[in-house]
């Protein structure tokens, strides 16, 4: 046989040693590198050792999607700093970042639309969408000249009528139209206006049939429901469910007649409504400003567990076993009963006994090891959407039960199941994004690990938590750190009694220390990469005609009129619903119509000016009231406008008629915006004449006074005292 010389084994072995070298070396030395520097945040570097390591092997994906994931957080790095730079004052730097953030992810509009805005460049004009206008199917044409008319204890119908020869427009009365005499100014009106007015004075509405012909209706839920024409329409929707918002939007929408008819499709997510056009109308641009993206947030997360465990033994360790003797009579065999024979019993003779001693083992023993968890996870999540992060492993913990053998038997046979527990890094985290480019961020942070095993080889679980509520600008990083724990475990083993002797006591002891200790470090930076999209549109009010109290259905412009009210949506509360009760309650709370001065004495031939003041608890939109007085002894000679009507605006309608045969004159007011009238205030002032000497009283009757919400506002009226000498 040949012989192999050992050169031979030396190649041999060191053909090996290439081979197992070659296969520990998973990643390349600049991958290494890149990781270092990206840990460092030194993000340049590191971009400059993964293009490195993506020229050495292209077809490594990790290389590929960390050179991805470090770009993201270079971007965000120098937007961040572009930002103070721009805080600053020191523009041309800032746009140097800005430069750079765009370099590394262009296709971030967020970074491109701020870089913009500092540079000056005017961004693309966003399309407005168009405003919702659903035009009633009919209009009414009429002259566009403003009238001249006023009407002194006139017909209704016959005002109507008048109107009607006018305007060209036939006027039709529904069975149940009730007559009454009315005095009113129309005087620079449109025919529309004037329509209104005199719906509002006679509680009626009217339904346009075709281009010169209306038909008048009174005002109450059965005629409503048998005269006013519904549109249906489908909306659907983009960011919202439609199942979630369909109750919110049949409570807004519902009157004091009826609820809208409200269809949800699941899944086109769509709503299909059936209402009136002002209805329709107001429920699609409820869904416009409800139906928007909700903004997202990039959560860095920099997660460092650091670990030691220092063990020393020191001293003398004695075995288990315990020190003594025993007689054995000089046998070579010990009897396995443990029974002697008395013959040749003696004590004297050492060979006749046997002993037997502890081992003692001397032990310098110390053990020190560090553990390092590093884990820098990178989250994307929507607003107020809990992100939920798991790295780790599951980890088997056995349960045992005991169950019987026979049906009623002893619980005695043993059943083994395992339950797995998840061991290793938990991030649940809940974002909330504020309109002043800040983040409040609900996370819990969870560390678990196996810290040893107990009882039967079962893993014993140690757990590192944290659950905490904050709340950060975008860009702010947060540090958590001080989560430490040091425990020191010391015992100490030996012969009972020398152990504790001075100095000596080592020598029959043994020392056993045990220390431990953890801190774990949690920095956390939100990057917030769109906001919910808000124009100024949406903080505008949107007003809505009160089915109770609007008196057309259509306008020139295709909208429909309420003669009566309208209301403004408040901005209240998220969750807050006021109750109709309580607002019916509200309005129901006596005002008064009072003539001030309440006592008066002039001497016959004298002027006597009268204020009419008006104090209600809520707005009043339209009111009429009657003034009686005895014609023989005064005479109302003029009804000036106050300043109640000034506080509608110029064109708040002023409604007067003085009767001076009968003493009796008629005194009202409308606003020209259903949903904005008039709490307090003069709405006139009487200029009476004394014409013979004597006492009479001026008293007010017939208060008819709606409120912003189409129902009836309580008001009580006074009189006053007029003594002519």
């Amino acid at each position: 046989m040949n012989k192999i010389r050992p050169r031979k084994f030396h190649w041999l072995f060191l053909g090996f040693l290439v081979i197992n070298i070659l296969g520990c070396a998973t990643f390349s030395q600049s991958y290494k590198l890149g990781n270092q520097a990206e840990i460092n945040k030194n993000y340049d570097e590191a971009i400059k050792y993964y293009e490195q390591a993506m020229l050495e092997n292209p077809k490594e994906s990790v290389y590929r999607l960390a050179l991805f994931r470090t770009k993201a957080m270079a971007a965000l790095d120098a937007a961040e700093k572009a930002r103070r730079l721009a805080a600053e004052g020191r523009k041309e730097e800032a746009l140097n970042q800005y430069k750079k953030a765009l370099f590394y992810d262009p296709a971030n509009r967020l970074i491109l639309a701020e870089y913009q805005a500092l540079a000056g460049v005017k961004p693309p004009v966003e399309v407005k969408p168009k405003e919702v206008v659903i035009e009633s199917p009919v209009k009414l044409k009429y002259p566009p000249e403003k009238l001249k008319l006023k009407f002194t204890d006139a017909s209704l119908r016959a005002i109507f009528q008048a109107l009607g020869k006018f305007s060209g427009i036939n006027f039709l009365f529904d069975e149940q139209f009730r007559d009454l005499p009315v005095s009113i100014d129309l005087t620079d009106q449109t025919v529309e206006q004037a329509i209104n007015s005199l719906c509002l004075t006679g509680r009626a509405f009217y339904r346009v049939i075709d281009e010169r012909t209306a038909i008048i209706i009174p005002d109450n839920p059965q005629k409503r429901n048998q005269y006013e024409v519904n549109a249906i329409k489908t909306i659907y929707l983009s960011n919202i469910n439609a199942q979630d918002v369909q109750n919110q939007l049949a409570s807004i929408l519902r009157t004091q007649y009826k609820s809208p008819s409200i269809i949800v499709d699941k899944t086109r997510n769509s709503l299909t409504i059936r209402d009136t056009a002002t209805v329709v109308a107001l429920a699609e641009k409820l869904l416009q400003s409800w139906d928007k993206p909700k903004g997202e947030v990039i959560i860095d997360l920099e997660i460092m567990e650091v670990s030691r465990t220092r063990l020393q033994t020191i001293g003398t360790q004695f075995s288990q076993s315990y020190g003594g003797i025993r007689y054995t009579g000089g046998l070579t065999e010990f009897p396995t009963d443990n029974w002697l024979p008395l013959e040749g019993f003696n004590l004297s003779k050492s060979e006749n006994f046997q002993i037997t001693l502890p081992s003692v083992l001397l032990q310098f023993i110390e053990t020190d090891s560090d553990t390092k968890i590093i884990a820098q996870p990178r989250l994307r999540g929507v607003d107020s959407e809990e992100i939920k992060y798991l790295v780790g492993q599951q980890v088997p913990i056995p349960s045992t039960t005991f169950t019987p053998i026979a049906a009623g038997g002893i619980s005695q046979q043993p059943i083994v199941s395992y339950q797995y527990q998840d061991v290793g890094i938990e991030v649940n985290i809940k974002p909330r994004l504020h309109q002043e480019n800040e983040v409040s961020l609900e996370m819990e942070v969870k560390i678990t690990a196996i810290g040893g095993t107990g009882i039967a080889d079962i893993p014993i679980i140690s757990t590192r938590s944290v659950k905490n509520v904050i709340r950060l600008k975008d860009g702010e990083t947060n540090l958590l750190a001080g989560l430490l724990k040091d425990e020191e475990r010391k015992s100490l083993k030996g012969v009972t009694g020398l152990k504790n002797i001075p100095i000596l006591g080592s020598l029959f002891s043994s020392t056993d220390r045990t220390v431990d200790q953890t801190d774990v470090i949690l920095t956390i930076t939100p990057h917030i990469i769109r906001t919910m999209p808000l124009k100024p549109e949406d903080s505008q009010p949107l007003w809505i005609d009160n089915a109770g109290s609007s008196f057309g259905i259509q306008t020139q412009t295709g909208e429909a009129v309420a003669g009566g009210t309208e209301e403004v949506i408040p901005p209240v509360e998220a969750g807050v619903e006021v109750p109709v009760e309580e607002a019916v309650e509200a309005e129901a709370q006596a005002g008064t119509v009072s003539l001030l001065p309440a006592r008066a004495e002039v001497p016959v031939g004298y002027t006597l000016n009268v204020r009419l003041a008006i104090n209600s608890p809520v707005d009043i939109t339209s009111l009429s009231l009657n003034l009686n007085y005895d014609s023989r002894m005064l005479r109302l000679k003029e009804i000036q406008r106050g300043d109640l009507v000034s506080q509608l605006g110029d064109k708040g309608s002023f409604l007067q008629d003085i009767s001076a045969s009968s003493g009796l004159a008629v005194i009202g007011f409308s606003s020209p915006d259903p949903a904005r009238g008039a709490k307090n205030g003069n709405l006139a002032m009487l200029v009476f004449e004394v014409l013979a000497a004597g006492e009479t009283r001026v008293g007010l009757s017939s208060i008819q006074v709606l409120g912003v919400q189409g129902r009836p506002v309580n008001l009580t009226g006074g009189d006053m005292l007029v003594i002519a000498r």
